[in-house]
C-alpha cells in the first residue's frame, strides 16, 4: 500500500492545522509540499526519541506542543525576497514619508510596519530608502514582524548573501554594506532603525500594536482562501493610520479593489487608502475586473480607445529592464508573434518597422569596423530606448498619460516587438476594463520572455478574478520560480 494514500487524511489535518495557524491555504502551496514539510518533520522528531513512532503518533505530539507546530511552520515558510524587490513601493514611500512629515507637527516619527518581513530585506530597504532620501532616522521607526524565529534570527544578525541582492543597481550595497568573507554585512546605522519582534498576522493585537501611517503586507494575501484574506484585511485595516498607505504585492491589487480599497493611484507601487466619502465618484470601481498596474495611475474619467500598440508607463517605474539588455536583442526577435506585421520590414528611414528585422549591412571584409565602432553601432539602440522610455516615464508622472502612451508607441513602430511593451499593452488594457484584449496582450509577452515575472503575476491575479484559481495558482507557481531569475 501507499504510505502517502493511507495517510491522506492525516495530512489533511495537518493541512487545517497550518490554516488555523497561519492562515495557509494549502492549494496555494501545493499538498505535495505541505505533505513533504510533514514528512521531514515527522522524521526529525522520531530521530530524536520515538523511532518506531507513526505518523498518527507524530500528529498526537505536535498537538501538545506548540514547539513541534512552530518547527512545522518554519519547514513550510520559505523566505523569498531580496533587497529593494518591487522598488517603486519604497519610491512612492520616499515621497509621501516626506508629505506626511510636511504635515504633521514636529516630534512625531513616522511609524511602518513591514509584515510578514521574513529575513530583514524589506524593512531594511524602507529604512534606508528614507536615510537616503534625508530623513532622519529620528523621525521613523519601523517594526518589522514575521511569523517565523528562523527568519527573525537571519534578519537581526544582517549578513547577507548574493541572493539578496537581484538586478544591476548595487549603488545601496557600496553605500551600507560592508564585504566580509561570508557576504555583505548591514551597516549598524541602518540595523539599529529597524525593531523585529515575532507576529501572526491571523492573531494581530491591533490594541498593543497602535496604528501605522504604512503598512507593508506584500506577496502574502495569496496563499490564503478567500475566508483567510477577509481575515488577514481586517487585521491590517485594524492598524492602519486614518490616512495610512497599505502596500501589497502586484498580484493582490484585484483583491484589495474588490474589498473596497483605494488606490492610491501611484502607477506600480501597488498602493491603497481607505475610500473616503469625498471620493464617492470612485465607489463601484473596485469591484471592476482590474489586475493591472496601470489601473492604479487612472482616474475615473474615461480611458481613449486603446491604439493596437499603446503602452502605458508611469515614473518613478521599475521597467522590467529592456535598456539594460544585450543591445541586440530587440533586432534579433522573431517576427512570428501572432498578429505581428511582418512585410515592409523597412520604413522611410531604414529603420526596421515593429513586428520586422532589419538586414544586417554587409561590411566589406578589409575596412571592417574598430571594436569601438561595433561598440558605438550596439549600444546606439539601447541609448535611444532608454531616452525615450525615460520620457515617457516624466510625462505619465506628469499625469499626460496619452502623450506618453504616443512615446511608447512611436517607438514601438521602430523597434521590433518586446515582451515588457507587450506587458505594458496588457496593463493599460487592464485598466481600461478590456480583460479580453489585456489576457492577449500578457500572453504575447510570455510568447517572448516565458519568464517574464510581472506578465505572470498580472496574468494570473486577472484569472483569479474570473474565477479560474487553479490557472491562476499555477501562474502565480511560475511567477515565484521567475522572480529574481537572471533575464536574458
Amino acid at each position: 500500500m501507499n504510505a502517502h494514500y493511507d495517510n491522506a487524511p492525516l495530512y489533511r489535518r495537518f493541512a487545517e492545522l497550518l490554516h488555523r495557524t497561519m492562515g495557509l491555504d494549502a492549494a496555494s502551496l501545493g499538498h505535495h509540499a505541505i505533505e513533504r514539510a510533514v514528512d521531514q518533520r515527522a522524521a526529525a522528531w522520531r530521530a530524536e526519541g520515538p523511532a518506531g513512532a507513526t505518523l498518527a503518533d507524530y500528529w498526537d505530539a505536535a498537538q501538545a506542543s506548540p514547539a513541534m507546530v512552530q518547527a512545522l511552520i518554519e519547514t513550510v515558510v520559505v523566505p523569498e525576497t531580496w533587497f529593494y524587490r518591487d522598488a517603486d513601493a519604497f519610491n512612492a514611500l520616499v515621497r509621501l514619508a516626506h508629505e506626511r512629515l510636511h504635515e504633521r507637527a514636529a516630534g512625531l516619527p513616522l511609524r511602518i510596519l513591514s509584515l510578514p518581513c521574513s529575513s530583514g530585506e524589506e524593512p531594511y530597504t524602507i529604512a534606508m530608502s528614507l536615510l537616503d532620501a534625508g530623513i532622519d532616522a529620528a523621525r521613523f521607526r519601523v517594526d518589522a514582524m514575521d511569523i517565523s524565529e528562523r527568519s527573525l534570527a537571519l534578519a537581526q544578525r544582517a549578513l547577507y548573501g548574493r541572493n539578496s541582492f537581484r538586478g544591476n543597481a548595487f549603488g545601496f550595497r557600496d553605500a551600507h554594506f560592508t564585504r566580509t568573507e561570508d557576504g555583505w554585512r548591514l551597516a549598524p546605522r541602518i540595523v539599529d532603525t529597524v525593531r523585529f519582534s515575532r507576529a501572526n498576522l491571523m492573531q494581530l493585537d491591533a490594541a498593543a500594536l497602535g496604528v501605522y501611517d504604512f503598512v507593508f503586507c506584500r506577496n502574502v494575501l495569496i496563499y490564503f482562501d478567500r475566508e483567510t484574506q477577509q481575515t488577514a484585511l481586517h487585521a491590517l485595516n485594524s492598524v492602519l493610520a486614518e490616512n495610512g498607505t497599505l502596500f501589497v504585492g502586484p498580484a493582490e491589487t484585484g483583491l484589495l479593489m474588490r474589498h473596497g480599497m483605494q488606490s492610491a493611484r501611484i502607477p506600480l507601487a501597488f498602493a491603497f487608502r481607505r475610500p473616503a466619502p469625498a471620493d464617492a465618484p470612485w465607489n463601484g470601481w473596485h469591484t471592476a475586473p482590474l489586475a493591472g498596474a496601470a489601473a492604479l495611475a487612472m482616474t475615473h474619467s474615461p480611458v481613449p480607445a486603446l491604439a493596437p500598440a499603446l503602452a502605458f508607463a508611469a515614473e518613478p517605474f521599475a521597467w522590467p529592464d529592456p535598456v539594460a539588455r544585450a543591445a541586440l536583442d530587440e533586432v534579433t526577435r522573431s517576427a512570428s508573434l501572432e498578429g505581428a506585421p511582418q512585410p515592409n520590414l523597412l520604413n522611410n528611414n531604414g529603420i526596421a518597422r515593429h513586428g520586422g528585422t532589419p538586414p544586417i549591412p554587409a561590411v566589406p571584409a578589409h575596412n571592417s569596423p574598430s571594436p569601438q565602432t561595433n561598440a558605438s553601432l550596439l549600444n546606439a539602440p539601447t541609448i535611444a530606448a532608454r531616452d525615450t522610455l525615460q520620457a515617457a516615464h516624466a510625462l505619465a508622472d506628469a499625469g499626460r498619460l496619452t502623450e506618453a502612451a504616443a512615446a511608447i508607441n512611436a517607438y514601438l513602430e521602430q523597434h521590433a516587438p518586446h515582451a515588457d511593451a507587450f506587458y505594458l499593452l496588457g496593463v493599460l488594457a487592464d485598466a481600461n476594463g478590456d480583460t479580453h484584449l489585456a489576457r492577449g496582450q500578457y500572453r504575447k509577452a510570455l510568447y517572448l520572455e516565458p519568464q517574464h515575472a510581472e506578465a505572470l503575476a498580472h496574468l494570473a491575479a486577472l484569472l483569479e478574478l474570473e474565477g479560474d484559481r487553479d490557472g491562476a495558482r499555477r501562474l502565480m507557481e511560475r511567477a515565484a520560480r521567475a522572480q529574481g531569475a537572471p533575464r536574458d
